[in-house]
Order: C-alpha cells, then structure tokens, then sequence
C-alpha cells in the first residue's frame, strides 16, 4: 500500500523548513516555548539532530509514497538506545491532508514497526502533542501507549 523512499535534496529541504516552522508553532501553542524564541530553537534542534541533513548517520528521513507513486506523507525515525533496550523513536510522522483516513499514516508505522523488528529494536516510540487528538487515536489504536503525560493548567493570561 505504502512504501518508505528516501527524499531528494528538493523534498528534504521543503519537509526540514515546514517541519521546523510546525515544531516551533506546536511548542508555543503547548506552552513550552515563548514565541518570540520558538523559530530558533526549533531550527537548532533540527540541526544538533540533523547535523548532515538527510545523510545523518542513524537517521531515516523517508517520504511515504503510495502504490500511485505519489508522496502522500513523510516520516523521520532513528535507532536509539534507551534504558530498556534499543528502540525506533519516530521524530516525525505526517500524512497530507489531501491524503488523510486513507490507511497511509497505519501503513507508515507498520513499515517503521518491520524496520525495528529487522534491526532487533525492542519497542517503536514517539512523542505527541496533548492538542493532536487525532494523532492519539490513531496511535492508540496502532497499540501504542502512552507512557509519560505532562499536564498544564493556565492560572492566569
């Protein structure tokens, strides 16, 4: 249904400035960044992440592309070791809107799920904003489970 494609220079640098821009905007509507900080910081950890682009050793920056040959979505992963054993923490996953409730975003993590299977990786993890109900479910229902909640109550404006 999907497959995971390595991106060109061209999509690499169009996903890296969207995904930046959409990181910082989802830190400050969560509250954690103020937005007058929110561009750079995301930027600088886009770069101490990514610090060879798309060639960064241990990073997998794909675009998902249906059966059409069309891309539908992107997702960006890496192996990592944890405390409980070596996992595959999805940084991001994004399906176009254009392409949504289709079966590509369960598609994607499924193919995510066989490359932490073939590469011995205990656990596939990833983190969500509180406000992407949409994303929860969709992860819940994948069998993922939430593991850590940080909660925010606004006292004042």
């Amino acid at each position: 249904m999907i497959r995971l494609e390595p991106m060109d220079d061209p999509t690499f640098a169009a996903w890296r400035e969207a995904s930046v821009r959409e990181y910082a905007q989802e830190k400050v509507d969560a509250g954690t960044w103020p937005g007058d900080e929110a561009l750079d910081r995301a930027a600088q950890e886009f770069a101490a992440l990514l610090p060879d682009g798309r060639d960064t050793p241990g990073h997998a920056v794909r675009s998902v592309v249906n059966d059409d040959g069309e891309r539908v979505g992107r997702v960006w992963f890496a192996a990592e070791e944890r405390p409980f054993g070596w996992v595959v923490f999805i940084y991001d996953i994004a399906i176009e809107p254009a392409h949504r409730r289709r079966g590509h975003a369960q598609a994607a993590l499924e193919a995510v799920e066989a490359f932490a299977r073939e590469h011995d990786c205990v656990a596939v993890q990833l983190h969500v904003f509180g406000s992407n109900v949409g994303a929860r479910r969709l992860y819940q229902r994948a069998g993922y489970v939430e593991t850590d909640v940080t909660m925010l109550k606004r006292v004042a404006d």
